[in-house]
């Protein structure tokens, strides 16, 4: 059901070029500035910002919320690889490789996207690069809170927004893009067209992901104060018919094989042949115990051909006396769905569409059948991994995991998390929020650490290079440990 998308051959090329000659050129005077075309930036954006290349993906997955929320177990010892065991660490490289590393950072090669649009008088280009925003902000506030918005790449101590007002800010955003593409669609103004790796220039889909991303941003802060009289307003009034609604709509990029870095291929195949993560117990156990198919996708059997899932946390001492002859070949590693050269890398899915709706409509803040939602979710989400069988998607929809209205949240919130599999960091921001699924305790922790982290640290240099700014947005939320709890975390 996964429809072909085109290989991103374009990105491959942009990030082989020399960074510095860009924002040489990009840097001067303005006056020159209507002879840019960004769409090879917005390529670059585009590919950095999903996160494909498999540094990325270790930081924000593997390493982070893979293991918070579970999905993944760590067998690797490294001095890296102390997060299922919950270290607290200050935590640079999402933050490095998103917002400050400026030959890299997507959010840095997007500003100027965006500007170029506007000099060029091309709403179409603004619009669909400001909802591309809206999605890699998402992603660096939910993992650390407050961060430089208003004042980034303006200022070179910019001064952080409170996750609060980058919320709210988010939300005009999306509304505003919305409105600029239906506004000027058809008026002969160019799109992106093939450099659009993401959904090929088609406007429809753009529309419908940054609908889908107002439900996945309004849930996030349903329980906030601010939620029911500045927040829940722009969810009654989205057109529930314009989000995401089958599988062509899913946001996804297709890695390059041939690419000549490691940032254009698939980073699972890496991690795989890496064997540094087992299927963790807790997805395993919730599998097992709904007899669900989806688990022979996720996880590829053991050396005797079982399923079995490692319970998080393991003693590095244990990993590294018994990685060979024990953790490697008796527990599960990625499905092979998940490691082939040209498996989709996810970024919002139909399926984590319909189980948001699903809670939405549960909780009265749209229109619709909660149970019709939940059930067009499982079925999604079983097409998605290869799972076409009507008997088998009836069969599961009839047994365990059959619609409960006692328990809706419960089993919503469940599901999706299945559904998010591999993606760790969201996965991660579902369990802070709701609590569900519960987590198993980790066979071992940190002392004083013993409980699932809610943020990650902000990193050394900005403490360093941005003292009063950062320390003003630290007094703002609390402090800075990975147990200060971001705007939206009402706890649970």
């Amino acid at each position: 059901m996964i429809r072909k998308t085109l290989y991103i051959a374009l990105a491959s090329l942009v990030l082989t070029a020399g960074c510095t000659k860009d924002f040489e050129e990009l840097d001067r005077p303005k006056t020159a500035s209507d002879q840019i075309d960004p769409s090879s930036l917005f390529t670059r954006s585009l590919v950095t910002g999903s996160g494909l290349s498999v540094g990325v993906w270790q930081w924000m997955h593997q390493i982070s919320g893979s293991v918070y929320a579970q999905h993944f177990a760590n067998i690797q010892t490294g001095p890296n690889f102390t997060s299922d065991n919950y270290e607290p660490r200050a935590w640079n490289v999402v933050w490095d490789w998103y917002y400050a590393r400026s030959s890299f950072a997507p959010l840095h090669y997007n500003y100027h996207v965006i500007n170029l649009s506007r000099e060029l008088e091309n709403p179409i280009k603004e619009a669909v690069a400001r909802i591309w925003n809206v999605y890699m902000v998402q992603q660096v506030t939910d993992m650390y809170g407050d961060m430089p918005l208003s004042e980034a790449f303006v200022s070179i101590r910019p001064a952080f927004d409170s996750q609060k007002d980058i919320y709210l800010h988010l939300f005009k955003e999306l509304d505003e893009s919305i409105n600029m593409i239906k506004q000027n669609q058809g008026f002969g103004f160019e799109g992106y067209g093939q450099a659009d790796v993401l959904f090929q220039g088609n406007l429809n889909s753009w529309i419908r992901f940054a609908n889908t991303m107002k439900l996945r941003l309004g849930l996030r802060a349903s329980n906030t104060n601010e939620f029911s009289p500045e927040i829940l307003p722009y969810l009654q009034a989205m057109e529930v018919g314009e989000t995401m609604n089958n599988h062509q709509h899913t946001a996804r990029i297709i890695p390059d094989p041939d690419g000549p870095t490691f940032h254009v291929k698939n980073p699972l195949t890496f991690v795989y042949g890496w064997h540094e993560v087992r299927l963790s117990k807790t997805m395993f156990d919730i599998l097992d115990a709904h007899a669900d198919p989806r688990l022979e996708v996720f996880a590829e059997p053991n050396v005797n051909g079982e399923f079995v899932g490692l319970p998080n946390g393991q003693p590095h001492s244990l990993l590294s006396e018994l990685y060979t002859t024990y953790y490697r070949p008796n527990y599960c590693n990625i499905g092979q769905f998940f490691i082939q050269d040209n498996t989709p890398h996810f970024l919002l899915t139909y399926a984590e569409a319909s189980f948001m709706k699903a809670e939405a409509a549960q909780r009265g803040f749209i229109s619709g059948s909660a149970e019709e939602f939940y059930n067009e979710g499982i079925r999604a989400s079983f097409e998605q991994f290869g799972i076409d069988s009507l008997e088998l998607i009836n069969e599961y929809l009839s047994g365990p995991a059959q619609f409960d209205p006692a328990r809706a949240l419960e089993q919503i919130w469940t599901q999706r998390w299945i559904a998010l599999y591999p993606n760790g960091h969201e996965a991660w921001s579902l369990v802070r929020r709701t609590g569900y699924p519960e987590m198993m305790q980790p066979v071992y922790t940190f002392p004083g650490n013993e409980d699932m982290p809610r943020r990650k640290p902000f990193p050394d240099m900005e403490s360093q290079y941005n003292a009063e700014n950062y320390q003003r947005a630290v007094d703002r939320m609390g402090g800075d440990s990975q147990y200060t709890r971001v705007w939206w975390d009402g706890g649970n």
